[in-house]
């Protein structure tokens, strides 16, 4: 029994030291407003996060849709701990305009990068795992900081 606690201990100090999901302020992060309505810009981040952000099932596609508030919110959610690698935020401004937060995780291919790919996914409504387009100074990723 004393070997079990101790490995339980070893294990619960190793996964601390190994934390995983966003971090408010230390995670890539972008925020876009996108001629796209808040229904379609919800599917194409769905589809690009199936495609490009849940490895071989891995990683779960979790999302929302409030039809009243007009909004969407995306989640690529770790396995057994249930915090977000990924997070899209969708607000719509009218029937074609939605303002669109964009979250990753930092790490492996949840880094910024996988920002632009989202944003560009959304944007030019064509799901891929890398921007080929030519990036903009007005919309930065906000770098995690070092």
């Amino acid at each position: 029994m004393l070997r079990i606690t101790a490995a339980a201990s070893v294990l619960a100090v190793g996964l601390a030291g190994c934390a995983i999901g966003i971090t408010p302020g230390q995670s890539p992060s972008g925020d876009y407003k996108v001629e796209v309505g808040y229904q379609k810009a919800y599917q194409l981040a769905r589809t690009q996060a199936e495609q490009c952000l849940t490895g071989k099932d891995a990683y779960q596609v979790r999302g929302t849709v409030d039809d009243a508030g007009r909004k969407a919110t995306l989640r690529v959610t770790a396995p057994f701990s249930d915090n977000d690698v990924a997070r899209v935020d969708i607000v719509g401004i009218d029937a074609g305009h939605s303002d669109v937060h964009i979250a990753m995780w930092g790490r492996s291919v949840w880094n910024a990068d996988a920002v632009i790919a989202m944003r560009d996914a959304i944007r030019f409504q064509v799901p891929s795992c890398v921007s080929y387009m030519p990036s903009d100074t007005n919309n930065p990723v906000t770098p995690p900081p070092k």
